[in-house]
């Protein structure tokens, strides 16, 4: 639906010392198969040094009618000259290209025509990156037009790089808040996203290549913390404007404390030094006290957890010297060392043991874990008494620090009663290289009377956070055995289960049997 005299589509560029990507962003263009005449490109050259001017002055040339080219004192940031890119803006579509990126050759007629078709007021066209580019892509898992941000990933795709119907942009005044030196572009994107009538996202060609610089000099790789801090806050703050419940503000927020708050909170805090820290949390916190919610918080990273909740409550020497403890040990949490005390075990953290943070120490506790670690087998012991000798092992030389008391149990698996109480007997630990190491040797005269049947064994250990039950997960050596009692012989087979326990049938052998059995011996005898 082309109306005489005004382009479909005005592509805003802003420009500062890309060369030499930015020829292959105008090449590509000059190349749309929309065709120039329904092409308008408004390039603001913000203040560059490196001889983009000269090729955008190059590219007007070539091409007049299509180019605008607009000069400027540099700004500092991407969102003025973008500003200056929508005011001189005339096309019934908006379209933003970082000036280091590239577009697909059918990329603005294929958006173009879908706003068209579906009446749609923003179009998302698939990204994907260039040179280690990260670009998410679950957004773009399927074309629909009828995205919101609160039914798909939407919140995780907020550049600028999209199609915008330039009437739903001048209807709102939308623009770019000038003071933010970084992520200008995700405000913008946003309250367009909230105002939308309707949003489309195509993710059947590559729209859109997201090249990563040589030098990763790309917008998106710049900003101090501070900067980065102050436009997450001006996106949360906004998402607060156009939401009215928790839950709605979930789905939105959850990208920015996980991205962009997670980032400023992160190691780079070690390097920015104590006193922009202490700036950093004390900004910070009153915008964790109003999102970050213990719903929300306990579904991020651990990590980011800890941090995020550390200068929630304002701890800014607490958060400096975890994140110190991070950068000495790493930061997988199953690598960390653990430090045992009052019958648990914590990542040691060195906020643990202060009672300042016991709601932080609470998320690094790790005392079910390393109760979890201890694995073992059994295995079917013949001789005059026979028994099971059941052995495990932890990692963890400290584990027997959470353990107060210890028993094992049989019971019977049809019934789920007791076996004979008193006949098994309490474990023992002993030092195992770096760690520790359990053994039992179970008597089975005890049990053999309540044969025949199916029993399993189960280990207990008495702690300070209650009972928990060991798991024998193998069978190691003999796992048949055939013994008599009196006239009675039994063959006892231990097995493992699927969930971990210890199996023991105890079946009787008929007298029939055994005879046959030592006959058919006797015969082989005789042959040889």
């Amino acid at each position: 639906m082309t109306t005489a005299g005004v382009p479909d589509v005005t592509v805003v560029v802003a420009v500062y010392n890309t060369m030499p990507y930015l020829t292959e962003c105008l090449n590509s263009l000059v190349d749309q198969s929309i065709g120039l005449d329904r092409l308008q490109v408004v390039a603001v050259d913000d203040g560059s040094t490196d001889g983009s001017a000269k090729e955008l002055a190059r590219f007007a040339t070539l091409h007049p009618g299509v180019f605008t080219v607009i000069t400027q004192a540099n700004s500092g940031g991407p969102a003025a000259p973008s500003n200056r890119g929508l005011d001189a803006a005339t096309g019934r579509y908006v379209f933003f290209v970082g000036s280091d990126d590239y577009l697909g050759t059918e990329a603005l007629e294929r958006m173009v025509g879908a706003a068209d078709e579906h009446g749609t007021d923003v179009v998302v066209g698939k990204m994907v990156g260039v040179n280690g580019r990260w670009v998410p892509q679950a957004v773009f898992e399927r074309t629909r037009h009828d995205a919101t941000l609160r039914n798909c990933p939407l919140p995780w795709a907020l550049s600028n790089t999209k199609l915008f119907r330039r009437a739903l942009i001048e209807e709102h005044g939308l623009r770019y808040p000038e003071d933010l030196p970084i992520l200008s572009d995700q405000p913008f994107t946003l309250e367009a996203c909230f105002r939308a009538a309707g949003i489309s996202i195509l993710a059947d060609y590559d729209y859109y290549y997201a090249v990563r610089r040589g030098d990763e000099g790309n917008v998106t790789y710049r900003g101090n913390l501070e900067d980065r801090l102050a436009g997450t806050e001006r996106i949360m703050r906004l998402t607060e404007r156009f939401t009215h419940t928790t839950d709605e503000r979930y789905g939105l927020n959850r990208r920015h404390l996980t991205t962009e708050m997670s980032h400023v909170l992160g190691a780079g805090l070690l390097k920015a030094g104590p006193e922009t820290a202490e700036r950093i949390v004390t900004r910070a916190r009153p915008l964790l006290a109003d999102f970050a919610t213990d719903a929300l918080l306990g579904r991020l990273p651990l990590q980011d957890r800890v941090h995020l909740m550390l200068a929630k409550a304002g701890a800014a020497d607490a958060l400096l010297a975890a994140l110190r403890f991070e950068d000495e040990h790493g930061t997988d949490p199953d690598a960390l060392p653990l430090r045992f005390a009052d019958g648990r075990a914590h990542i040691a953290y060195p906020f643990v043991g202060d009672p300042d943070f016991a709601d932080v120490a609470a998320q690094v506790d790790r005392t079910a874990q390393v109760l979890r670690s201890l694995g073992g087998s059994a295995a079917l012991v013949p001789g005059g008494t026979p028994a099971l000798q059941v052995t495990a092992s932890s990692p963890h030389a400290d584990y027997q620090d959470l353990v107060t008391g210890s028993s094992l149990e049989w019971v019977r698996v049809s019934k789920g009663e007791g076996g004979p109480g008193g006949s098994t007997p309490a474990v023992r630990f002993t030092a195992d290289g770096g760690g520790v190491r359990l053994a039992a040797r179970v008597p089975l005269d005890g049990l053999l009377p309540y044969a025949p049947g199916k029993w399993s064994l189960r280990l207990h250990l008495a702690t300070a956070t209650g009972p928990h039950r060991v798991a024998v997960t193998a069978v190691s050596g003999t796992a048949t055995l055939r013994v008599r009692r009196g006239a009675r012989f039994l063959r006892l087979t231990a097995t493992a289960q699927p969930d971990g326990l210890l199996t023991l049938v105890i079946s009787p052998i008929r007298l029939s049997r055994i005879i046959a059995q030592r006959l058919r011996r006797l015969r082989a005898i005789g042959r040889k």
